[in-house]
């Protein structure tokens, strides 16, 4: 018998055109249910496996490639092996073509029920997959479409198929079969009555390439974007809708400025530079929030991520990139009129990402080279409820709600933080010191370059004060009320200090550090 080539496949792009090369230079095909009645429809000739087995289909086809027959075909070393057994029906396989059942898709229909995504959990195509991947120093086997020219090409040229390239196909659909149990896994574990904890002793997580990026955090540095397959990691998914190709940095710095703004309620903005904002604001429209953020530091806000937690318009968008040098614009939708003023910038991205409404627990994962970090989102809700008042004077109501505010902001500026707001916009920021008194210069220095006046502002520290400085430059600067944590083993000196300054002081009781 001539070579042989077992063909089972889900995705039918040029199976038939595959089939027929292979015909034309000596291969036979036996095929199975659908795709066996697919090329003879095409007009290619095949061997339905059930007569070359000479065992039928059974449980509604459920079993059909799990025989004897056909795994000794493909996991035997050579004819030789064959040729040993007592039973002389047996036949070498040089090729096995298959690609899964296309769980993913079925189980991203709206309407697939349970049953039915359990239908499309392929058994015999992973076998057969692996099998043929394991025998790769004699089996070629091919998963994916885009293979079938390179291994044509060469049995047209050689007669035969590289073994570097049965090699590389090998580890092609372990991969794929990796991924393909562990995107299942991951879809029963919806279903089980306890939440996903990734904080567990093993953890499957496998990343997709969705994109090849502009560049890395610079220039010279190339990046690609992949997707990690993970139960319950918190997601940032976007929609590019126009300019140019994103970089490394475009992400992280967007990441962070939605991941702010999509805490707030009201329309707000966030615009963000090298991952800090620069300026947050909560108002009545989205045109007033950015006004406000934009006003806080402009300096920063040129070449910035600008956020929106509501749908943008035209006219703002107008505004937007008349007045300011932005890299990109992301928002949760846009007006179809703002694609025709982007055109003006066609530079300018435009991202459509998805607010987030999690109830339950969720994870978010930073690498370490060659490890991984999992953690916890900081996600924690902080009422005015529980904040505990430790000065003699007390917040007054819109304190405490700009307190709130300053809080929600300092969790996405990098530590040593101080944020200082008033009427639900920022004031000010310092960010990323070693020094939390210097983060606090830092931000007194950028209100009067802008002539921003501090009088009466709330200034939020992320973590505790360690000594009195900050309290008597806030103090020296107009602050009136401060939110910190509090756990200091200076904290009664600390309040002491307030007292002495007449200031308002809530302790948090959280801290929200930023690495």
């Amino acid at each position: 018998m001539n070579k042989i080539a077992l063909i089972s496949v889900s995705d039918k792009t040029d199976i038939d055109l595959l089939a027929a090369e292979l015909i034309d230079n000596g291969y036979t095909i036996i095929s199975t249910g659908g795709t066996a009645s697919y090329l003879k429809d095409k007009g290619i000739k095949i061997i339905p496996i059930s007569k070359f087995t000479q065992f039928e289909e059974i449980l509604g086809g459920r079993v059909k490639t799990l025989h004897p027959v056909i795994h000794a075909g493909i996991l035997a070393k050579s004819k030789k092996d064959l040729d040993n057994l007592n039973n002389k029906k047996y036949s070498l396989i040089d090729m096995v073509v298959v690609n899964l059942y296309p769980f993913e898709k079925a189980i991203s229909k709206k309407n697939c029920s349970f049953n039915n995504a359990i239908e499309n959990i392929d058994i015999g195509g992973p076998t057969l997959l692996r099998a043929s991947a394991k025998n790769h120093q004699r089996v070629t086997v091919l998963t994916d479409p885009s293979d079938y020219n390179n291994v044509i090409g060469q049995i047209k040229k050689s007669g035969r198929v590289k073994s570097s390239t049965r090699l590389m196909l090998a580890k092609k659909v372990f991969s794929i079969v990796s991924n393909y149990d562990l995107m299942i896994s991951n879809y029963l574990d919806k279903f089980s009555s306890n939440n996903v904890d990734l904080l567990q002793n093993k953890v499957s997580i496998s990343a997709t390439e969705l994109s090849e990026l502009r560049y890395g955090e610079n220039p010279h540095q190339k990046a690609k974007l992949y997707e990690i397959t993970a139960p319950q990691l918190a997601k940032f998914d976007y929609v590019q809708l126009s300019g140019k190709a994103l970089s490394f940095n475009n992400l992280v710095d967007t990441e962070s400025a939605f991941s702010c703004v999509e805490q707030f309620n009201s329309p707000s903005c966030v615009i963000v530079k090298h991952a800090n904002p620069c300026g947050v604001a909560t108002s009545k429209t989205l045109e007033e929030a950015y006004k406000s953020a934009y006003k806080t530091d402009p300096t920063s806000a040129f070449g910035g991520i600008i956020t929106f937690n509501k749908k943008l318009d035209s006219k703002l968008a107008d505004k937007i990139i008349n007045k300011q040098f932005v890299e990109v614009i992301a928002a949760p939708d846009f007006d179809k009129s703002v694609l025709e003023v982007i055109k003006k910038k066609p530079n300018i991205r435009l991202l459509k990402i998805k607010l987030k409404k999690d109830k339950n627990i969720i994870y978010e994962t930073k690498l370490l080279r060659d490890k991984i970090l999992i953690q916890e989102k900081d996600n924690k809700n902080l009422s005015k409820k529980e904040l505990t008042v430790v000065t003699k004077k007390k917040p007054t109501e819109k304190q405490l709600q700009d307190m709130i505010f300053a809080f929600k902001v300092s969790r996405y500026v990098k530590s040593n933080s101080i944020v200082i707001v008033k009427n639900s916009k920022t004031l000010a920021i310092g960010a990323g010191q070693m020094s939390r008194i210097d983060s606090t210069n830092i931000a007194y220095n950028k209100s009067k370059k802008e002539n921003i006046s501090l009088k009466g502002a709330v200034l939020a520290s992320e973590a505790f004060f360690p000594f009195r400085d900050n309290v008597d430059l806030a103090k020296k600067i107009g602050i009136s009320a401060i939110i910190q944590p509090g756990g200091s083993i200076n904290d009664e000196k600390i309040i002491e200090v307030a007292n002495k300054h007449k200031l308002s002081m809530c302790f948090s009781h959280i801290r929200v550090f930023k690495h």
